[in-house]
């Protein structure tokens, strides 16, 4: 799940309401969520997002009010691993203690020093493809919540103090090629923790094909924060009326498609046309510079047909979806997507 996407989408529909959000920075033991979930919870105690199975939402609720009305973030921990009902959980017995940062945040959020909100920025960064990492300053004080942002072309957004920039600014970039989501770290000199975090795009996913089949793969996708794109020449289907999830809907031939533009190599294709000609053209142009996933719907040797005569190489997932005896356009759904999360997460 990208939360970070989940909990800017939210704050932009509900622009006009105050919010706190709560991320976890900590955990100690076994937990149900991991370092870096967040969730929202409006003024209206409206909630999006989880940071638990549901044991610690009805407190933090009450953190959450006196935060919004009073404008002062706070660090709330959870000590989950007494089974006595005395202790905090009632008995949830989860072994785990978990330490929650919780702070002020809207739409129109304007971080210390910064003079425009900052999270169209961030949002603009992130369409564009680009990885944001985050810096501030865990405090119980807002007029002490330094937040800086720094992206991976190297911009930088938001402001603080001179010397605290250029203590925090070459952090965020070893942070950036980490590759870690979430860290807590101390700067020499400088009062207070300071948390870093990742904030992402959405992965890709290129659905080359409009038919029925495709109906619950893009619903389920966009479900689990793929940015989804579909490209069929038929306008009667290639529309937003049968795709309303859609990110992109693009009425074109795949092959004018693919001679004008690039598919990203970090993105994820479903060759699902049903034209034997169609998949072959697609296929081949899509191995000279093959994406993260490639998928082509049908069994393995119609696929290994589409190459003939070279070899189809074993990258190439034929037929797609992991495993799971799945019947129907719903079911086989959920095997594709889940062996697109299986890449994903790297498992």
């Amino acid at each position: 799940m990208n939360d970070s996407y989940r909990i800017l989408k939210k704050m932009k529909e509900k622009k006009q309401q105050r919010f706190a959000m709560a991320t976890i920075i900590a955990v100690d033991g076994s937990t149900y969520r991991h370092p870096g979930a967040k969730m929202l919870i409006g003024e209206d105690d409206s909630q999006y997002g989880t940071i638990s199975a549901g044991c610690l939402e009805e407190d933090l609720a009450y953190h959450a009010r006196e935060i919004i009305n009073h404008r002062q973030p706070k660090t709330v921990i959870y000590d989950l691993r007494s089974e006595d009902d005395l202790s905090w959980g009632q008995g949830a017995g989860c072994n785990g203690s978990i330490k929650v940062y919780v702070e002020p945040n809207e739409w129109e959020y304007i971080p210390p020093d910064h003079h425009q909100p900052i999270w169209p920025e961030v949002e603009s960064v992130l369409n564009n493809g680009s990885k944001v990492a985050s810096a501030k300053r865990v405090s119980d004080d807002d007029a002490q919540r330094v937040h800086l942002f720094y992206t991976d072309n190297g911009a930088v957004l938001g402001d603080a103090e001179t010397g605290l920039k250029e203590k925090i600014i070459p952090e965020l970039k070893r942070f950036l090629i980490s590759g870690r989501k979430i860290e807590l770290i101390r700067l020499a000199d400088v009062e207070g923790e300071f948390l870093l975090e990742l904030y992402e795009p959405r992965e890709q996913l290129y659905i080359f094909g409009a038919g029925p089949d495709v109906e619950p793969i893009a619903r389920l996708a966009s479900h689990l924060d793929f940015f989804v794109t579909i490209i069929d020449p038929k306008t009667s289907r290639c529309n937003a009326e049968i795709f309303p999830t859609a990110d992109q809907l693009i009425p074109e031939h795949p092959e004018t498609y693919l001679q004008k533009n690039n598919i990203p190599q970090t993105s994820y294709v479903l060759i699902m046309t049903h034209s034997f000609q169609r998949d072959q053209s697609i296929l081949r142009d899509l191995i000279a510079s093959p994406p993260q996933y490639l998928g082509v719907l049908g069994p393995r040797l119609r696929t290994t047909r589409l190459m003939a005569p070279d070899a189809l190489p074993d990258w190439v997932h034929s037929p797609i979806g992991l495993s799971i005896g799945a019947e129907g356009p719903e079911e086989i759904s959920v095997s594709i997507m889940a062996e697109l999360l299986k890449i994903k997460n790297k498992k």
